[in-house]
């Protein structure tokens, strides 16, 4: 039985009638009359006698009234509880995201607190993964979605994607985006790396490869808007995840190509400082962000290799 088919039958067997339940319900007799015949199928045995005068319940029909009502209480009181425990969210939670994160959850995050959870004050930092670590570190922000996170103690990651990454850029640079692109070719073509310096943390799982990488960049920024830009110049080509690239191809005009011999990819990690206490508001936020980027990926949003938890 479902929720409807118990629905019908307390409406009918509190208004005597199928017609009289139909009004107060506002639905057409011929639905609850399906439904009651559903639901008298489902426990073998008949829940009203039918009469002239309307319908009288079987013995059968009080016993499952009593069980319904109790089942619609509890019901109730469930929706209270979590209305109440919704609205009592309060606080103040600071994330720190890395780009590709803010643009694949950034907004369905922020509305969601906006619209769900108004006594949460949250926000939203988007910097390179490095940066977002040390803000981290610094007990500046309660959580981070990072790529390639410090192996430290005091920081707890867990692995939520894997990506792999393309070359982007003019075309005049880039080449022919229907032909692979071999990492040795890359190295001879001009690009743009984010820096990874102090504060930066290798856009990649392969170490070796990133070093490589470093010393044949033709330009070295920390900041994602002056790659933007510097795209658009065609300055050069950037190493970056296909979600990144496909809006650049929408948005500038731009091509892409897959990497291989070897293939680049990165990890995107859900960070927090182990010696930071939570509240009831950060691990809100943190659930619905594993939500949202799961959500993400199930339906195609956000391109990737694998989803990992």
């Amino acid at each position: 039985m479902n929720l409807k088919q118990l629905q019908s039958f307390v409406a009918i067997y509190e208004a005597g009638g199928i017609s009289r339940a139909a009004e107060q319900e506002r639905s057409a007799p011929s639905v609850l009359s399906h439904h009651l015949a559903n639901l008298e199928a489902r426990v073998q045995c008949a829940l009203f006698i039918r009469s002239r005068h309307g319908l009288k319940p079987t013995p059968q029909g009080d016993r499952l009234y009593e069980h319904a009502k109790h089942v619609f209480a509890i019901l109730s009181t469930a929706k209270t509880e979590l209305l109440q425990w919704q609205q009592s969210y309060e606080g103040t939670v600071a994330i720190g995201m890395a780009y590709t994160s803010v643009e694949m959850i950034g907004k369905d995050l922020m509305e969601m607190v906006i619209k769900e959870y108004p006594g949460i004050d949250l926000t939203i930092s988007e910097t390179v993964s490095g940066s977002t670590l040390q803000q981290l570190f610094d007990a500046k922000i309660d959580l981070a979605l990072a790529y390639n996170p410090t192996q430290d103690a005091v920081i707890r990651s867990m692995p939520l994607i894997e990506e792999r990454m393309v070359f982007v850029g003019k075309a005049e640079i880039v080449g022919d985006p229907t032909l692979p692109l071999p990492v040795e070719e890359l190295l001879r073509l001009p690009f743009i790396l984010l820096r990874k310096g102090v504060t930066g943390r290798s856009i990649m799982d392969n170490p070796s490869l990133q070093k490589s990488l470093e010393q044949h960049a033709t330009i070295a920024t920390d900041n994602v808007s002056a790659v933007h830009i510097f795209l658009r110049e065609g300055f050069g080509g950037a190493i970056a995840t296909l979600p990144y690239a496909l809006k650049r191809v929408h948005d500038s005009g731009l091509v892409y190509r897959e990497i291989i011999e070897p293939e680049v990819r990165r990890t995107l990690y859900l960070c927090e400082h182990v010696d930071m206490a939570s509240n009831q508001a950060i691990d809100l936020i943190k659930e619905r962000v594993l939500f949202l980027v799961r959500q993400a990926v199930l339906n195609g949003k956000w391109e990737c290799e694998r989803l990992l938890f």
